[in-house]
């Protein structure tokens, strides 16, 4: 798995990042780049996870 999707990456994805791996924002990032392979599965899943989420949050909202 390699890093593809960087477009994807939100305001504080890589501060999450660094928190999943226990190091900085920024040695999180750099392993993200490097495409280490924790850092690029940590990073798909909270894509996925934030993405489902918002799917679902607004599924609940009631209809206007």
């Amino acid at each position: 798995m390699e890093n593809t999707e960087k477009e994807k990456i939100n305001y504080g994805d890589y501060q999450l990042l660094g928190e999943l791996l226990c190091v900085s924002s920024d040695a999180a990032r750099k392993r993200y780049k490097r495409n280490e392979k924790k850092a690029v599965r940590a990073m798909y899943l909270i894509q996925e996870n934030r993405k489902r989420f918002i799917q679902n949050y607004r599924k609940s909202l009631p209809i206007d």
